[in-house]
């Protein structure tokens, strides 16, 4: 049978690196609008786990899609299961990603970090977009939406993250090209960018950015961002609040990047 034929009353989202952070917020906040979900980490551990009864627990449908979305190799068989289970896929958000293995100065980054970066951030977007592409080109009707989850990096330099900055262009550009070759089949494609938000990964800076943010004015809005504010976003694009904006980027980052005299 179809994923088709075995859609579901509601709209699937697939959420890459959603078991924490950004990513559960965007699968919360896709499942509040009406989405069923497919939570993705590494594996089917702890946090998978956790995250699954949060959302049980506010009443949203979710299931378990786990494998490394840096491997190309494991895209086709999640896929296949997210359908099997919840339909045909109609909007994907590639939002799993990493950061430096060290934070270093550009002339000591090291191959292992580079190409760490690059896997996650860039390569593994890549590959899991084609293989959507694939898939949602052959079917028509419905609103459907490809999101990719950047970084103000992808444009702002940094040296002592130099190699995390490169992969953020990398799938900027990722975007772009996807943005050609699905718009025209009625395919939302669009690179949100995130500028300071309140994560793990950026747990160890977060004192100094809100220092310089309270002396500085670094962002426009004086806070630091929060997970929701992505999700927010990514929300609106899935559920075709957006309907006429398409390979564009969207700063969520209190004006950090806007360039300012």
């Amino acid at each position: 049978m179809s994923p088709e034929a075995k859609r579901k009353t509601s709209p699937v989202a697939f959420v890459t690196g959603s078991t924490r952070g950004i990513g559960l917020a965007i699968a919360t906040e896709l499942g509040r609008r009406g989405f069923s979900v497919a939570l993705n980490g590494r594996d089917e551990g702890e946090a998978m786990t956790g995250a699954l009864d949060q959302l049980h627990r506010a009443g949203i449908r979710a299931i378990a899609a786990a494998g490394d979305m840096s491997k190309p190799e494991n895209h086709r068989r999640v896929l296949d299961r997210i359908e099997d289970d919840l339909g045909a896929i109609d909007c994907l958000v590639c939002n799993a990603g990493v950061g430096p293995l060290r934070r270093t100065d550009l002339l000591d980054v090291a191959e292992d970090s580079f190409d760490h970066c690059l896997a996650s951030n860039a390569r593994g977007p890549f590959f899991l977009a084609q293989e959507f592409a694939r898939r949602v080109g052959a079917r028509q009707g419905g609103h459907r939406s490809l999101v990719f989850i950047s970084s103000a990096n992808a444009e702002a330099a940094s040296l002592n993250k130099a190699e995390y900055c490169v992969s953020k262009a990398a799938v900027a550009m990722v975007a772009k090209v996807f943005a050609m070759k699905l718009s025209p089949l009625g395919v939302q494609v669009v690179d949100v960018r995130p500028g300071i938000i309140r994560t793990d990964l950026s747990r160890p800076v977060l004192a100094e950015y809100e220092r310089r943010i309270r002396e500085d004015g670094l962002t426009l809005s004086p806070r630091i961002g929060l997970p929701e504010d992505i999700a927010c976003t990514v929300a609106a694009i899935a559920a075709g609040d957006l309907p006429y904006l398409t390979g564009a980027v969207l700063p969520v980052d209190g004006g950090l990047s806007m360039a300012r005299f």
